[in-house]
């Protein structure tokens, strides 16, 4: 039997969990889409989940949901909530894959690129106030740590699948 009490270990865990890189990046993350919801979220009537779902729609016309899945790292419950919210707005259409008709393709519609318009500038304006603590060296940097730590997690995923 051990000396220490569970509620020792726990504090141990959760401290050293505190610290660890994974966990502040997670922590990075919620904090910039913390404002998303107050900003845009309402106005809009717009999840967080939606908005990601958007903006992975905006750059890749024509995606599935698991690619969605793939380019975003959501999960696919997430990506299907956020796929059916924007399509009863009508901000995103579903299409047949004209190369293989089994697989359903997702595209921006007029409303939809006309929200994604009003709500990205504000985007990379927070997103520009946030990296301003970061000179031009750091955030160079840490853009490419974050690209090396992404291609590695793909590498992952492709040789357990």
């Amino acid at each position: 039997m051990s000396d220490r009490s569970n509620e020792d270990k726990m504090t141990d865990v959760v401290t050293g969990l505190a610290r660890t890189p994974v966990y502040r990046v997670l922590l990075l993350a919620n904090l910039i889409g913390q404002p998303f919801f107050g900003r845009f979220g309402k106005h809009y009537d717009m999840t967080l989940n939606e908005w990601r779902t958007m903006l992975v729609v905006s750059q890749n016309p024509g995606i599935s949901i698991s690619g969605i899945c793939h380019k975003s790292g959501l999960h696919i419950m997430n990506v299907s909530r956020g796929v059916k919210g924007l399509e009863r707005r009508g901000r995103v259409m579903k299409k047949t894959d004209p190369d293989d008709r089994r697989r359903t393709v997702l595209e921006l519609t007029e409303e939809g690129q006309a929200v994604f318009l009003d709500i990205a500038p504000e985007g990379l304006k927070w997103a520009d106030e946030v990296f301003a603590a970061l000179d031009e060296k750091e955030t160079i940097l840490f853009n490419s740590l974050l690209t090396k730590l992404i291609d590695k997690i793909h590498a992952r995923e492709k040789d357990v699948s």
